[in-house]
């Protein structure tokens, strides 16, 4: 069914801040041209599922944009991270924060989410607690993230968002707790491109 079809349900005022920060369309691009180690991202976050009453649903999506022998449009097609998120309150001031990986994501690429159902969900894999610091600005840290990415046994994510800028630091570790990708002198800087 599409989207327009549900009446939004009235968010927890914290989660509407959270959705407020964090709903949009972010890029890496000037961090990029500081310092080529970094890839130039483009991130785009959308809300679904806006009947439900179990918390704020995002859909997010990711894309390196930079890459050789690839245009922008074409990068964008085929993001490389895709995932929905369930942002429910603990506690005053706290989130949490479960992301879940698409099924057959390549079909909602785009952020064309009208038919995304929680049957196209695999499991929640990633576990985040969120702490709300002022209006607008929240930080994150990874509670439990089971990962298989280039070898990796699992991850861990620090994020601090602030509106209109958010820095996430992904990073993948095996087993023995040595860092198998990410990037090692500090995470990823988005600055809002649209809402």
């Amino acid at each position: 069914m599409m989207l327009a079809l549900f009446a939004a349900a009235a968010l927890d005022p914290m989660l509407a801040d959270y959705a407020e920060a964090a709903i949009g369309r972010f890029s890496s691009m000037a961090q990029h041209q500081r310092d080529a180690a970094y890839d130039e991202v483009e991130v785009r976050v959308v809300r679904i599922w806006p009947e439900r009453t179990d918390g704020l649903w995002l859909y997010q999506e990711q894309a390196i944009v930079n890459q050789p022998g690839r245009s922008r449009e074409q990068a964008l097609a085929a993001p490389y991270f895709q995932f929905v998120s369930r942002i429910a309150p603990l506690r005053a001031g706290v989130l949490r924060r479960d992301n879940f990986r698409v099924r057959d994501g390549g079909r909602f690429a785009g952020a064309r989410v009208e038919a995304l159902t929680p049957s196209d969900l695999m499991e929640a894999s990633c576990h985040n607690r969120v702490e709300r610091i002022a209006p607008r600005w929240f930080t994150g840290t990874t509670e439990s993230c089971a990962h298989r990415y280039k070898g990796a046994a699992w991850m861990q994510s620090l994020s601090v968002m602030t509106g209109n800028t958010y820095v996430n630091w992904d990073r993948g570790f095996d087993l023995a707790g040595n860092r198998v990708w990410g990037p090692e002198a500090g995470g990823y800087i988005f600055d809002r491109i649209a809402r």
